[in-house]
């Protein structure tokens, strides 16, 4: 969520006129709602509860807030240097307002700015209007409202990031997550740290972990919220440009390569890349070209058909696009390899009749053939330098020494009259059997030369050796699909409840509605799931069903499983036991280290237990199941006995969109 700071007076203040104003009044009735319409989370410095330096805590927040609403009603000497802070630092997204009537004028050097009024008297009137102000300031194109930035263009401002400190709780909880492979629980933490002050920064430990765990889809969520708070974020605009492309080729939504061509794009208009990063964000550009390039050929079976609508001008435009990433940085090797292969595939379709129908004429068509021979020679050599200096300087534990070895191995393959015992050789050594991933990129590039007719032999005969290497591996049994069963039930009724919901008397009912459920659930086709955490009552018996049927089930426990045992279990004793039987062989997953929220969550009204059921469906989200049923033995009430219940867990599922549910009616258990 975007950050918003209100400079003001504070209290009942009186102008030169000696007019009373009371500008909480004012926040209450005109800022706070505006803000509030708009998405945006913030107020003043009167927001800051914990200890500390109140300037200090004043300083980061008007340099971390997207919008800052400053009044000028009055001569205040806070406002004014607060407001002379924010001009300094930041670039734009402050909106001035001021009371009328007022006494008071502008100072001269505020004299030329644009301000919104409103009635002192009645300052809601003006809701509406500063609503549609802070609006338009949010999506604006102007390049800077502040009048230093506007008189001083060249000057760089303040990055947020140098200031936000991330607190050392949330990190750490972030790696445990990450550790873990735990892709909900980093959904949920991506959740939880929108609207907190680090939140930009929090997004960016999630992002990263996402990736690493290969939630492309989370990561995407999150590094948009990232780029939301600033739309020319280098790192985001990267980041997406990667994810996008992943996501697109898992699953061939043309949609998704869109998007990183426009996350490209927002990079290359900016300023900021350095010559490393101009160098990445051109060969991503052309990774994406020659991705669509191959689009347009991949359907066709006739190879000379394949090989004439291969000549194109957008070949030739990606492997120029390249080769100037590649000069841009001698160390960017990737670029260069990919120039070279480019090249090669355009000499060895140079011959088609359709190379001359791309150019204006037949002279320029053999011009531009000549003069590729002429670079590639060039080229081949200065990659192969970078990439053996790769080599030579990597760490061994470095991840790219993978992708330095396979390009070597590329190189030698485009190279004319290499032997072919060791062009194999070098891909053999290259290929990590632990690595899929790396062969199937490499392999993709011998596909394509095999598919053009160019080098083919050698090429089918790589892809047969390495591919028999993997065959020769254990494999796995073949995944079946998933039903995952997220299951929420009522707690055992405590000794003299008012109202009874679930008494003693009623376990074998509802033990019996729920085996019956879950039995349903069975289906020799599916590997069946089922996560539920493990109160006393309809939890239990779940879990103790999933047993009895067959069915793997997981224990989602919200804290330790002590601080569980002694919290949930407090007026259950004889559940207590078959929970710790259920525990003594159990596969468990632990959200918090601790029986209450952590210290980040400092200030959240929040209950553990109600994170609990959040992190449950995030978990139930990301699993990669193909089919999510919530089970709910339920009293159909949407408002529980406390937060965390049955009616919350209901709620998400419903909220989810994706989760089927099937709820078993206890309002009959009541009567035992």
């Amino acid at each position: 969520m975007a950050r918003a700071f209100v400079i003001r007076p504070f209290g009942e203040k009186r102008d030169g006129s000696g007019r009373t104003i009371d500008f909480e009044r004012i926040h209450q009735v005109l800022f706070a709602p505006a803000l509030d319409a708009n998405g945006l989370d913030g107020s003043t410095t009167g927001e800051i509860i914990d200890a500390g330096n109140i300037r200090e805590d004043m300083f980061a927040l008007i340099v971390e807030a997207d919008l800052v609403i400053c009044d000028v009603t009055l001569h205040n000497a806070n406002v004014f240097y607060e407001l002379g802070i924010r001009h300094a630092l930041r670039r734009k997204g402050t909106v001035l307002v001021k009371g009328r009537p007022s006494a008071e004028t502008p100072p001269f050097d505020l004299l030329t700015d644009r301000y919104l009024a409103y009635p002192l008297a009645t300052p809601e009137e003006a809701l509406d209007a500063l609503v549609a102000t802070i609006a338009a300031t949010r999506v604006s194109a102007r390049k800077a409202d502040s009048p230093v930035f506007r008189m001083l263009p060249s000057l760089r401002e303040a990055d947020p990031s140098d200031i936000v400190v991330v607190p050392l709780d949330f990190a750490e909880e972030v790696e445990r997550a990450r550790q873990a492979a735990a892709t909900g629980w980093l959904r949920l933490l991506a959740d939880e740290v929108r609207g907190l002050r680090f939140e930009r920064e929090g997004l960016r430990l999630v992002a990263h972990a996402q990736w690493q765990l290969k939630d492309f889809a989370g990561a995407e969520a999150s590094w948009l919220a990232v780029r939301e708070q600033r739309d020319d974020d280098i790192e985001a605009n990267l980041a997406l440009a990667n994810v996008c492309e992943r996501l697109y080729r898992a699953t061939d939504d043309i949609g998704r390569l869109g998007r990183s061509d426009q996350a490209i794009e927002r990079l290359l208009a900016n300023d900021r890349l350095d010559r490393r990063q101009r160098a990445e964000v051109t060969a991503l550009k052309s990774r994406n070209g020659k991705t669509r390039w191959r689009l347009a050929f991949a359907a066709i079976d006739d190879p000379a058909a394949r090989r004439r609508i291969a000549v194109s001008r957008r070949l030739l435009d990606c492997y120029e696009a390249y080769r100037a990433a590649y000069r841009a940085d001698l160390n960017h090797f990737y670029s260069g390899v990919n120039a070279c292969q480019l090249g090669r595939i355009l000499l060895g379709l140079a011959n088609e009749e359709a190379w001359y129908d791309i150019f204006g004429s037949d002279p320029e068509a053999d011009a531009v053939r000549e003069r590729l021979r002429r670079e590639l020679t060039d080229l081949q050599v200065l990659v192969t330098g970078s990439v053996d200096a790769a080599l030579a300087n990597l760490p061994a534990h470095d991840g790219e020494r993978v992708w330095a070895a396979i390009s070597r191995a590329d190189l030698q393959f485009l190279e004319p009259g290499q032997r072919d015992g060791r062009v194999l050789a070098s891909y053999r050594d290259a290929i990590p059997l632990d690595q899929p991933f790396a062969w199937d990129a490499a392999r993709g590039q011998l596909a394509l030369f095999e598919s053009l007719g160019l080098r083919a032999g050698l090429a089918r005969r790589v892809i047969d050796a390495i591919d028999a290497r993997f065959a020769a591996l254990p494999h796995p049994a073949a995944r079946r699909p998933t039903r995952l069963i997220v299951f929420a039930g009522h707690r055992i009724d405590a000794p003299g409840r008012h109202a009874p919901r679930f008494p003693a008397a009623a376990e074998a009912a509802a033990r019996a509605r729920i085996r019956a459920a879950l039995a349903a659930r069975q289906d020799p086709a599916f590997d069946c799931v089922l996560l539920a955490s493990a109160a006393p009552g309809a939890d239990i018996l779940a879990h103790e069903l999933c047993r009895e049927l067959g069915i793997r089930s997981v224990v989602c426990l919200p804290m330790p499983a002590a601080d569980f045992a002694r919290t949930a279990f407090a007026d259950c004793e004889p559940w207590r036991g078959r929970y710790l039987d259920l525990m003594r062989d159990a596969e468990a997953y632990q959200l918090s280290d601790r029986a209450g929220l952590p210290n980040w969550l400092a200030g959240r009204r929040l209950d553990p237990w109600e994170r609990g059921n959040r992190w449950v469906m995030k978990m139930a989200q990301s699993w990669g199941a193909d089919e999510i049923v919530l089970v709910a033995l339920w009293d159909g009430h949407d408002q529980g006995d406390a937060p965390g219940g049955t009616a919350q867990m209901v709620a998400l599922a419903r909220a989810a969109g994706e989760c089927r549910i099937e709820v078993i009616d206890a309002g009959a258990l009541a009567g035992g």
